[in-house]
């Protein structure tokens, strides 16, 4: 899978990075805020099937990047994980009715990621 990495943390992309270093079959492209997100979201010479969204970064929120995904035609079929430290019932209800369904609490696991993504390889292969 194609995944956009979205947050203004370099330790976080780090972290990402060398995780996903293990998990070759996947592509990654970083971003260290919301609006670099979105133009590589919106750049047409790029797909993406997944980004790992970060809600709290500087220019435009993850929030407002996620609202942007949900309102485009064109990208419906971005899957979005949010992996944020806000772990508040507004913002988690805010980011569902966006059309998210994954969410994860900063500090997560690596398997509560790998799970993630291989619950979307699985739903798109299917």
């Amino acid at each position: 899978m194609n995944i956009l990495i979205a947050d203004d943390e370099a330790r976080y992309r780090d972290l990402l990075t060398h995780l996903f270093a293990k998990w070759p079959e996947h592509q990654l492209t970083l971003a260290g805020d919301g609006q670099e997100a979105w133009d590589l979201l919106d750049d047409p010479k790029l797909k993406f099937d997944v980004v790992i969204l970060d809600l709290n970064m500087p220019k435009c929120s993850g929030l407002d990047v996620l609202r942007r995904l949900h309102a485009s035609p064109f990208h419906h079929s971005v899957e979005a994980i949010i992996c944020t430290a806000r772990n508040d019932r507004e913002t988690i209800t805010q980011v569902i009715a966006l059309g998210a369904r994954h969410y994860l609490v900063k500090p997560w696991s690596e398997k509560t990621l790998a799970d993630k993504l291989r619950g979307i390889a699985e739903s798109r292969a299917a």
